[in-house]
């Protein structure tokens, strides 16, 4: 007769620890990874909501500033080069000389003439006290001092003339000049671009000027230097988009118009004076902060 078969089986503790997690707990923590990620879109959404209601950005922005265009004011021929681009310059500092032999030569003839008529305006004066002149004669001897005095000082000028100077303190953006070369006046021959006075020109979309306004703090970030946090304000708005200040400005009466969002310059300056190291066309996004 064979033994009897136990009624309970004894579990051993491998099959223990090989049996399946019950299916309460794995819902548990997938229902649970699910609302924490949930709830943190939620917040972030929500935190960018609040954000994009105090702060306005744009990344249509760049640092502008003023270029001053040097040109001759006589002809003549370039007779030396005395700074190249990317040098710095001083306020009145000589950037080329044109030759002034010409010049120089004009000026020994027209010193000749003044100093003749100083003399005859000298005896004349002298002659009329003894009313050996009559007033008409010593009229027309002042009459050619004053002429021959202009025409000194107009021979004078054209020689300081030959002398290109900057107009600002700033670096030389620019050089069309070589030695030798015939210039014309009104020619341009240097650029020079200013560092003292640097702004952020940026471009906001029509629908973002509802909230923008003159006085406005600004955020500045410049993409050459990620860490340097810069702040300013809005200065002015434009009057007009930049599309209308183009040299073909479009013309929706043709028939074939298509609406796209504007864009109206804003020009934001620097709250402290402008880092050393900020060139003029460098790339920022600028972020109005309206609340401030």
């Amino acid at each position: 007769m064979e033994p009897a078969r136990p009624l309970l089986k004894e579990i051993t503790n491998e099959e223990v620890q090989s049996a399946p997690p019950k299916k309460g707990i794995k819902d548990f923590i997938i229902y649970g990874s699910l609302a924490i990620a949930f709830g943190t879109a939620a917040s972030l959404m929500y935190l960018w909501f609040i954000y994009s209601a105090s702060h306005i950005s744009t990344d249509n922005a760049f640092i502008d500033s003023e270029l001053y265009p040097v040109s001759c004011r006589i002809m003549g021929y370039v007779k030396e080069i005395l700074v190249n681009e990317n040098e710095e310059v001083k306020k009145g500092q000589i950037l080329a000389l044109l030759d002034d032999t010409d010049f120089k030569v004009e000026l020994s003839f027209k010193k000749a003439k003044l100093s003749k008529a100083q003399s005859d305006m000298k005896r004349a004066t002298s002659l009329l006290k003894t009313k050996a002149i009559s007033q008409a004669d010593f009229e027309l001897a002042e009459a050619n001092l004053i002429a021959n005095q202009a025409d000194y000082d107009g021979t004078m000028l054209k020689l300081k003339y030959t002398q290109i100077t900057s107009p600002v303190d700033g670096i030389v953006g620019k050089r069309t000049l070589e030695p030798g070369q015939f210039v014309q006046p009104g020619q341009g021959l240097y650029v020079v671009i200013s560092q003292n006075n640097l702004w952020v020109k940026a471009n906001y979309k029509e629908t973002q000027l509802g909230k923008i306004k003159v006085g406005q703090k600004v955020e500045i970030k410049v993409d050459a230097f990620p860490q340097l946090r810069l702040f300013g304000h809005i200065q002015s708005i434009f009057p007009s988009s930049g599309s209308r200040l183009s040299i073909l400005p479009p013309e929706n009466a043709t028939g074939n118009f298509t609406k796209v969002v504007q864009r109206i310059p804003v020009k934001i300056v620097f709250d402290a004076k402008s880092n050393r190291y900020l060139k003029s066309g460098m790339s920022v996004t600028s972020t109005v902060l309206i609340n401030e």
